[in-house]
């Protein structure tokens, strides 16, 4: 793995930065290996919940903040809005929670009110218009195909702003500067087939932009984050000095130290 963070410095295309195949299948088994030592702990944590006779009354939630691509489109990362970058594992278990699948879409921005509720703390009054909702109430509610679902992203040295619109079996991606992207999520679960410039889909297109337009506007966040971006930037003495600044990026395997 530490050769292939080496090599993630150049401008090649994430699959040509393995020297060969076995480089490659060795990065799909490291990162598999780290969700198996991932579950492995929380296996241990729920083992110590029921040894110490509080598993029926906690409530657990097993979540990550982002996936990865893995290979697939030749991406290798995250970083973008494809299903295999933002959908994340979403287990709850505890008091109050019936067995089963719930279908609604969901987004970690619920995770809020649901520890608020979990708690029994209600949601300040200043921050009522928060989005979000417990998932407690949605697990045991009615599914919800047509819940709304939105993203952004501005991190990570992004050129331009990224935005996703999830809504009933539509996905939208919108990248400012860029052509859509729309995805039938019904037909096309793993979202091989681009309809962002098909012509048959272009009111599809236009709808899905204005539910987009709901949540905010697009260009004016995408200017806000730059500049926010310069002034940190700025007060870090500039860009060299900037990129000394924070932790390295991933832990490098033992016996060998980051750079």
């Amino acid at each position: 793995m530490s050769t292939i963070s080496c090599r993630a410095k150049s401008n090649l295309p994430s699959e040509e930065q393995f020297k060969d195949r076995a480089e490659r299948d060795m990065a799909i088994a490291c990162y598999l290996a780290l969700i198996t030592w991932m579950d492995e702990n929380v296996g241990r944590i729920i083992d110590t919940l029921e040894r110490c006779g509080l598993s029926d009354t906690t409530r657990v939630i097993y979540t990550s903040d982002h996936g990865d691509n893995i290979g697939h489109r030749g991406l290798w990362g995250k970083s973008n809005f494809y299903l295999e970058s933002v959908a994340v594992p979403l287990i709850m278990a505890g008091p109050g929670i019936e067995p089963g699948v719930c279908e609604t879409p969901v987004s970690l921005i619920d995770l809020y009110p649901t520890v608020l509720a979990a708690l029994d703390v209600p949601v300040p009054a200043d921050e009522a218009q928060r989005p979000g909702r417990s998932l407690f109430a949605l697990a045991n509610e009615r599914t919800d195909h047509e819940r709304l679902v939105f993203s952004q992203y501005h991190a990570v040295g992004s050129e331009m702003a990224g935005y996703m619109v999830r809504h009933g079996r539509w996905k939208y991606h919108h990248y400012v500067g860029y052509p859509p992207e729309l995805f039938d999520l019904q037909d096309d679960p793993q979202e091989l087939n681009d309809l962002g410039s098909d012509p048959g889909h272009q009111p599809v297109v236009k709808n899905m932009h204005e539910v987009l337009l709901s949540q905010c506007d697009p260009q004016a966040v995408d200017a806000a984050a730059k500049q926010r971006q310069a002034e940190l930037i700025a007060y870090h003495g500039g860009r060299e000095q900037a990129l000394t600044v924070g932790a390295p990026a991933a832990t490098p395997p033992p016996g060998e130290t980051s750079a």
